[in-house]
Formats: structure tokens, C-alpha cells, sequence
């Protein structure tokens, strides 16, 4: 009775930790397939052959949680708009990340990235990201943006765009490091009540990806990666990749397999796996101990204190 109580409890510690997520898209498919029978179907675009959005090889950026999980998606080709859904939100705040690399330059700026409502349509897209026609920086707007955000091509970079209902403002985050906090100030910020949509979100329940390319004029040259949707900032990842459950939240950081806790109640540390079973026990010292573990997703868990790590 005691080990299916602990397991039930394991099992709702994960539940609690993905309940608040609201979308992971690592793109876990083989290379060269098509994410429209993935859960992305094609909701825009003109021309008599809409080419779905490929598969190619994911991106990597240091400390992030969907950093060379799965694979990852060309914006490359012509014509197609994708999307896909998830849990609608009506209020708060929406935040989404993603991994991205400029590989081209396009003939001109082009949107690539938005959320919508949950049934979205082609005058209901909001938190539009754009890229320039360089290839070099990136924006936010309805429009192509007077200003962007340098990036370099073929860098990898984690953006993160948020949507506030409250103030109705879309904000654009780029880092070329992973971010601790939210910062004050975005890189760019644009009131949605002045889009060209018919009328601001009553409801946001939705991400796309777009393909600028029309005939043969190529509008941009993406790769994305690693999309995760939360309802704050911290959800969306912490700096070692690591979700506090706990009510006294545990204060966790990994460094490669070295796991360091502060807070804790006692010297020994439980690891376990997903369903239930313990992997290692460890004791700290000076707060921290070596991990002898795979690649995957453990339960720590410190007296009546449980967190989720992600090796």
C-alpha cells in the first residue's frame, strides 16, 4: 500500500508540473516527413500545391529544456500556413518559446510565427514574430516592424513572445543566452488593438507557423525548434531546465550530471523515474552530489518535497 501511495503521489506531482504547460512541440518525427498529419494542419496559404512544413535536424541551445530533443521544422518551403491548438486561455497571460535559426536571406520581411484563437482565421492573427529580409533580425507587429533585433545567421537563438489579455500588448524576447528571469523590458512590444485583426483575442488558443513563399520568391529561410506555450514566464523553463513542485519549492540547480539543492530538509536524495521506481539515492554534501543517470525526465524527491528534472 505505502509504494502505490508514493506512486500515486509521483503521479501527481507530474500531472500538477504539466498541468500549466500548455503545448511542448519537439518536433520528434523522422527527417523529411511532414507535420500536417502531426497535429499541424494547414489553415492558409494560396497556390495550387500547398507544401506541408518538413522535418530536418533539431537545434541546440545551452541549458534549454528542449534543447536536441527531437528533431526540428524547415520554414523553408511555399505557400502553407500550419497550426496547432491547445488548451484555450481567455485571460492572464500566454507565453511561448521556441529555438530559431536564420539559414537565407528572403526578398522581404515576412512574418513567420503567431498565435490566434483556438479557430483561427486569416484576420484573427495575433503576436506576429517577423524576420527581415536579410535574414538578421527579428520583430514583432501586424506589419513588418520599423525596428528588429539583430541576430546573426545561422546562430541559433530562444525567443519568447507573450501576450498580456489584460493590456492587450504582445512582447517579443531574443537571447543568444538562457534567460534566469523575465526582463523588464522586451525588444519589442505592440499593442494588438491596432492590428489589422477584426477584433482583439477574446480567447488564445493556438500557435502557427507560416511560410512566406510565394511562386517562387522565398519570404524567409527558418528553422524552429523546441516550442513550448505556458501560461508565465517561469513555466516555460528555469535556468538548469528544472520545474520546483513543490509548495516550499525546492531550490534546484544541475549542472551537467552534478545536482546542488539549497533548502533542503534533509541530507538524502531520492531519484526516481516516471513511473514510481527509484533509480539512485544519494546523500549531499555541502548541499550537492553527482547524478549516475540517463537522458530523460526523474522525480527528486527530499523528505515530503518533490521536484521534476530533466537530464
Amino acid at each position: 500500500m505505502k509504494k502505490i501511495t508514493l506512486l500515486l503521489s509521483f503521479i501527481a506531482c507530474i500531472v500538477f508540473a504539466q498541468a500549466q504547460v500548455l503545448l511542448v512541440e519537439d518536433f520528434n518525427y523522422p527527417i523529411g516527413s511532414d507535420i500536417k498529419s502531426k497535429g499541424w494542419p494547414i489553415h492558409s496559404g494560396s497556390g495550387a500545391t500547398k507544401d506541408s512544413i518538413t522535418i530536418v535536424s533539431g537545434l541546440t541551445f545551452a541549458g534549454y529544456i528542449g534543447s536536441g530533443i527531437g528533431n526540428a521544422a524547415a520554414d523553408t518551403g511555399r505557400f502553407c500556413d500550419q497550426n496547432h491548438v491547445f488548451p484555450s486561455q481567455t485571460s492572464g497571460t500566454v507565453y511561448a518559446t521556441f529555438m530559431v535559426k536564420s539559414i537565407g536571406v528572403g526578398a522581404a520581411a515576412s512574418y513567420f510565427l503567431h498565435l490566434a484563437p483556438t479557430l483561427i482565421s486569416s484576420n484573427t492573427f495575433f503576436t506576429r514574430v517577423w524576420v527581415n529580409a536579410a535574414g538578421t533580425g527579428l520583430g514583432i507587429g501586424s506589419t513588418a516592424p520599423a525596428a528588429y533585433t539583430p541576430i546573426t545567421l545561422n546562430t541559433t537563438y530562444l525567443v519568447i513572445i507573450k501576450y498580456d489579455f489584460s493590456t492587450k500588448v504582445s512582447s517579443l524576447f531574443v537571447f543568444d543566452a538562457l534567460p534566469t528571469t523575465e526582463p523588464a523590458t522586451a525588444q519589442g512590444t505592440f499593442t494588438e488593438t491596432t492590428g489589422p485583426a477584426a477584433a482583439t483575442p477574446t480567447d488564445i488558443g493556438t500557435i502557427a507557423i507560416r511560410q512566406g513563399q510565394s511562386s517562387n520568391v522565398s519570404n524567409q529561410k527558418l528553422i524552429i525548434d523546441g516550442i513550448r506555450v505556458t501560461k508565465t514566464f517561469n513555466e516555460l523553463f528555469t535556468a538548469t531546465g528544472i520545474s520546483t513542485l513543490s509548495a516550499n519549492k525546492l531550490e534546484i540547480k544541475l549542472a551537467g550530471n552534478k545536482l546542488t539543492i539549497a533548502n533542503a530538509s534533509t541530507s538524502t536524495v531520492d531519484i526516481f523515474n516516471t513511473i514510481g521506481a527509484k533509480v539512485q539515492s544519494i546523500e549531499l554534501v555541502n548541499g550537492s552530489a553527482d547524478l549516475n543517470l540517463s537522458k530523460g525526465l526523474y522525480i527528486v524527491r527530499v523528505g515530503n518535497q518533490s521536484s521534476k528534472i530533466m537530464l
